[in-house]
């Protein structure tokens, strides 16, 4: 994604939610050094075979996502490279299905995600500035790890283990990076984008789903905005 582009988006969403960039910087800086001496990142090249030139699946946390993953089993789907936000790792898991990516903030069910990892998932770790104990804490525990970021500048910061593909939540943070690696079409399940969350999206709740709160609400507000942003890039397609 063009920085520039992002750069208003971000400064509009970090502005909106009151979060800070100066945490955003420190929890980018914290990554890249785990992975820059760590021996768990995973060869960027490896990334770039899955999804250059498919047409890859991608999956949300919301409502349907059992529904479109019976939908993309119906249908013979499953050849595609498969790309999951955070706890939507433990739906496919429960499926035995293990996808070829999770994009992950270290939010979501931590067993499904070490599993699904142990099992051959790549997961990109996200760093913002609210989850720097988690990255810390959960980081080391993963092999084959990509580091990603929201600061704009990180190219200037000379990062050298983190990228900012662009994107705000785990979901549409799966789209940029599918489109960051030139795939060619991107086939969506499991987003929703409406006031109702489940337990894969959110652990905490008891009930299978049950109504997000504002703050949730918001940042799938505009996840279906960066998503819609990207639609003019590459062509999307929601299951149905």
């Amino acid at each position: 994604m063009d920085m520039k582009e992002w750069k208003i988006f971000y400064d509009k969403i970090m502005d909106d939610f009151k979060f800070s960039k100066d945490m955003d910087i420190e929890s980018a800086i914290i990554l890249d050094k785990i992975l820059e001496y760590g021996d768990n990142k995973a060869d960027i090249n490896k990334v770039n075979k899955i999804i250059h030139g498919n047409d890859v699946i991608i999956f949300g946390a919301g409502p349907s996502i059992k529904k479109h993953i019976d939908l993309i089993k119906k249908e013979k789907l499953l050849n595609h490279p498969i790309v999951v936000a955070d706890g939507a790792c433990k739906a496919f898991l429960e499926e035995g299905i293990i996808p070829d990516i999770i994009v992950s903030d270290l939010d979501g069910h931590l067993d499904a995600l070490l599993e699904c990892n142990k099992k051959g998932s790549i997961v990109v770790v996200h760093a913002h500035g609210d989850n720097i104990k988690k990255i810390i804490a959960i980081t080391p525990k993963l092999k084959n790890v990509v580091g990603s970021c929201q600061i704009p500048q990180y190219k200037e910061m000379r990062l050298k283990n983190v990228i900012n593909f662009g994107g705000f939540t785990d979901g549409d943070r799966c789209c940029f990076l599918a489109h960051y690696f030139n795939a060619k079409k991107l086939i969506l399940g499991g987003m929703d984008f409406g006031r109702y969350i489940t337990n894969y999206s959110r652990p905490e709740i008891e009930e299978e789903v049950a109504e997000g709160d504002e703050i949730k609400i918001k940042k799938l507000e505009y996840a279906k905005q960066l998503i819609n942003y990207l639609s003019k890039k590459i062509e999307i397609k929601y299951l149905k």
